[in-house]
């Protein structure tokens, strides 16, 4: 019985870079195309291309959610009838956040998918930050998950 599937075209969305403030230079808001690098794992920083880097981290970060949620909360997913959108923070360490999600038509059950997002993001391991203008950055970015078996 499949449980959950993510479409990794549509990773892409809505993505979003953002830089902690400093004292003198805050940039609030940095878009996805002028990062100079984006946050990566080691065996992603094979591709030249920055997209396939990109496209290797997205994939890398389904994995290891898909089986996570596979393995310790299918249960909790069986009756997702809808997309259920994730957002998810890498810092400027490298370790990744839960920030949010949004399940369209039935927002009472967010705070059970709150927990279960927020543990899963602890576990994912680190990676290397997004760089801009030489400076580690935030980088924002939301993920679909369904349950390939309505």
């Amino acid at each position: 019985m499949k449980i959950i599937s993510f479409f990794i075209a549509v990773f892409f969305l809505l993505f979003a870079c953002r830089q902690t403030a400093n004292k003198k230079n805050v940039i609030k808001s940095i878009e996805v195309q002028n990062i100079d690098l984006y946050p990566q794992y080691k065996s992603c920083s094979d591709f030249f291309e920055k997209e396939k880097q990109l496209e290797c981290l997205m994939l890398k970060i389904n994995n290891f959610i898909t089986h996570y949620i596979n393995d310790n909360y299918k249960e909790h997913f069986i009756n997702l009838r809808d997309t259920l959108w994730v957002n998810f923070e890498i810092d400027t360490k490298g370790l990744i956040h839960y920030i949010g999600s949004i399940h369209q038509k039935k927002p009472m059950k967010d705070s059970l998918y709150e927990d279960i997002f927020k543990n899963i993001a602890n576990k994912i391991p680190k990676m290397k930050p997004a760089i801009y203008q030489g400076r580690p950055v935030n980088f924002e970015f939301k993920i679909p998950i369904v349950n390939s078996n309505p």
